[in-house]
């Protein structure tokens, strides 16, 4: 197939670039976590920008949100509570949406994690956590959350599977939640970020990737 170029790319609707100087520097404009109570946090969110690229740029007519879940607390020390396990989902959906980016009131649990799992990611642990969250005052809310994820799955799995963020994780987030959600005492408004180095696939993993898209495209003939 010759030699990889570097950028742009473009996967499952996406377009990026890896020779960005922060290469891929992902931007969730809103994002909602709650804790459940067990102590265990989940929430979701939408990105607004990668790459200092709107939405409209990097994802023309389509939207990315975040899921995330089963974060469990394993300790605290000071205001800092540590957490295991973790799962965060991306999607890229071409559908109808309801969400509006700048308002978070229009996100729940019904209208994100829709259309295509572009990655899937599972919580690395790095000093004894996958996550630290830090609390800093609970009314007004102010917290913070530092974690590692380690690709596992999604249409831009080959891409990110770099091993190259502390710790050996493939991406690297962080997230602070300033604003409570109207009538609840366990429910956050915020913003979080992905930062990450991704990597053109070999030449091998570009013929596994073309024989799945290949293989989609036979079933959507079938179907119709």
């Amino acid at each position: 197939m010759g030699t990889a170029v570097a950028a742009p790319v473009t996967v499952g609707g996406v377009t990026w670039d890896p020779d960005y100087l922060l290469d891929f520097a992902s931007s969730s404009v809103q994002m909602h976590q709650i804790f459940e109570g067990d102590g265990s946090v989940r929430g979701y969110g939408i990105i607004s920008t990668i790459n200092g690229r709107s939405q409209q740029q990097f994802c023309d007519a389509c939207e990315m949100t975040i899921v995330f879940k089963d974060y469990r607390p394993t300790g605290s020390s000071g205001n800092t509570v540590t957490y295991s396990g973790g799962v965060v989902e991306i999607y890229m959906n071409t559908g109808e949406s309801t969400i509006n980016p700048n308002d978070p009131l229009t996100m729940n649990d019904n209208n994100v994690g829709r259309g295509t799992l572009w990655l899937s990611l599972v919580g690395h642990e790095y000093n004894g956590a996958t996550l630290r969250g830090t609390i800093y005052s609970q009314r007004p809310p102010n917290l913070s959350g530092l974690g590692q994820l380690d690709v596992v799955g999604g249409v831009a799995a080959a891409y990110f599977d770099t091993d190259l963020q502390v710790g050996g994780a493939d991406l690297a987030f962080s997230a602070s939640f300033t604003q409570p959600y109207p009538g609840t005492t366990n429910h956050v408004i915020g913003t979080g970020n992905f930062y990450g180095v991704s990597a053109v696939p070999e030449p091998a993993t570009y013929l596994m990737l073309g024989m799945g898209l290949l293989a989609v495209g036979g079933l959507r003939r079938r179907k119709a």
